[in-house]
């Protein structure tokens, strides 16, 4: 992509390149997110499309490139002061602490906030998204089920207030009866005012849902626009998706 992202994108990432053990994964991606998106980044398994998402999280360390969140440049930050600005990121393997109670894996989602009435305030909000962790708060997350563990990931990262929220793979592992339900509550995520950078297997329902797409091809991005186009062209969906 010739043009740079910048002024007035809530985040942009410009020519980035990150390897992943000792491999190149992306090379000279940029993507912009603008605020109240869905931003949704598609492509085959193995596109880059996670190592992304750990770049901009500061969770994999660029080679070259600029990441800014807010204007501000954030490459190179350690993970929790990117969560500090507002950035939170769910990742594919949900990361929770098995043995804690649903509401001890929530409330350390909330550790940014100390006082006790500050880190509380989010869990209407997520109670009003699943309904079910409600019911759970006393259960250990690692009896819950794969959806409900999806669920708990969503609504910690939730509590770190973010004002945008990158999900890695929300529905994998899920139940399809629970699939709808994630998708659901993203879209509700946001229309309450979290713009969400969203990378999914499910590709139908991701463009179903997002503003706009792009799409990465061995660590390269090869196409962006609304995803209206991106799920409507068949030969996009051929060559680039596999659809």
């Amino acid at each position: 992509m010739s043009d740079k992202n910048g002024a007035g994108d809530l985040l942009a990432v410009n020519d980035l390149v990150t390897a992943y053990r000792g491999l190149l994964a992306i090379s000279n991606v940029s993507i912009a997110v603008k605020q109240g998106e869905i931003v949704a980044v598609a492509g085959a398994n193995g596109a880059g499309k996670s190592t992304l998402l750990k770049s901009i999280a500061g969770l994999e360390r660029p080679r070259s490139g600029s990441i800014t969140f807010q204007g501000q440049p954030i490459q190179g930050l350690p993970g929790h002061m990117i969560t500090a600005l507002g950035l939170a990121y769910v990742p594919e393997n949900k990361r929770l602490f098995p043995e804690l109670t649903v509401e001890d894996n929530l409330l350390l989602g909330s550790y940014l906030h100390r006082k006790k009435a500050d880190r509380n305030a989010p869990m209407e909000r997520v109670f009003t998204l699943f309904p079910r962790l409600k019911e759970r708060l006393a259960q250990r997350a690692g009896t819950l089920s794969g959806g409900e563990q999806q669920m708990l990931a969503i609504s910690r990262a939730l509590m770190t207030r973010p004002t945008l929220l990158m999900l890695d793979e929300p529905s994998q592992g899920i139940m399809p009866k629970l699939v709808d339900e994630i998708f659901a509550a993203i879209c509700a995520i946001r229309d309450a005012g979290v713009t969400i950078l969203l990378v999914e297997q499910r590709l139908a329902e991701s463009l179903e849902i997002s503003d706009r797409a792009y799409v990465l091809q061995t660590g390269q991005m090869v196409l962006s626009g609304p995803s209206s186009t991106v799920r409507d062209d068949p030969d996009i969906r051929r060559v680039y998706l596999g659809m």
